[in-house]
């Protein structure tokens, strides 16, 4: 232990006065966030339009994928195998949504034809702010230049935004022209906590790591490591309202019975990076 960093040295500072090796880590790599979700609806009858049938036809998805996953960690060895890390991840993930179709059929009275119309409700999006959480661990390790290191502890996740938009089929609201007339709507979700004031920001962490060393005091590191958080909730609201008092009415009636997103911030990496110890 020579010369500290001045970050370290405040965190690590007053613990390293009864001596200790310090090692610090940067590395990057891939996120792989274990989440998907699927979700229907039942459209809302159109009670005012005799002979209507509406259906949806499968299911909304959200699929989150990795991303690139970098962070920095600092461990002070208070032992030969025994340590306590501090580190900073950051990660972040995409969100692939997948549509449904929207079929209608009006039966007319004889001898007109039965009408039918489907509606592509493709095209929806979601946002998700890169992840930030902070960790701090019980570190233990195998003696040697080649070493594994395996640590856990708790991990503080700091609020977050993940937003989603999604077309929806409302109901048919008229039928002009030997057309059917279908009424669409964008929903927009937003995160909250799945209950009230309790943002779920408290979560774990494990890992595995090997160390070679590749030099006196320098190491090459491979990791694997979890988190795992509590969920958000992504609640649905109209992005845009509907012209007609019954494409109104079909919305109220669609909020009250779409399910909620729940998201879960639980994800997975696999980076490598660089030690030094000092």
């Amino acid at each position: 232990m020579k010369t500290i960093p001045f970050g370290a040295a405040l965190l690590f500072g007053p613990a390293l006065a009864i001596g200790g090796d310090l090692e610090v880590t940067a590395y990057a790599g891939r996120s792989l966030p274990n989440y998907t979700q699927t979700f229907n609806y039942t459209p809302a009858p159109v009670s005012s339009i005799s002979g209507v049938t509406i259906d949806q036809k499968g299911v909304f998805t959200l699929e989150a994928k990795g991303g690139l996953a970098v962070g920095a960690g600092a461990i002070w060895y208070f032992g030969r195998v025994v340590g306590l890390e501090a580190r900073l991840d950051t990660v972040s993930a995409n969100i692939a949504m997948a549509g449904a179709r929207f079929d209608a059929r009006a039966q007319l009275p004889l001898p007109l034809p039965a009408l039918a119309v489907s509606v592509d409700l493709t095209g929806g999006t979601a946002e998700l702010q890169r992840l930030k959480p902070l960790s701090l661990n019980l570190r233990l390790k195998t003696p040697g230049p080649v070493h594994l290191a395996v640590s856990g502890g708790v991990s503080y996740l700091p609020e977050f935004q993940a937003t989603a938009t999604e077309p929806i089929g409302l109901g048919v609201t008229g039928i002009s022209r030997g057309q059917i007339q279908v009424t669409t709507v964008t929903l927009r979700a937003g995160t909250s906590a799945v209950q009230p004031g309790k943002e779920g920001r408290l979560g774990a962490n494990a890992g595995a790591a090997l160390h070679i060393g590749v030099a006196p005091h320098v190491a090459l590191v491979a990791e694997a490591r979890a988190f795992i958080f509590k969920k958000r909730r992504l609640l649905w609201s109209a992005a845009e309202a509907p012209s007609s008092a019954l494409g109104k009415q079909l919305l109220d009636d669609l909020l009250r019975q779409l399910p909620a997103v729940e998201f879960s911030p639980t994800f997975f990496q696999a980076t490598a990076g660089l030690s030094v110890t000092f």
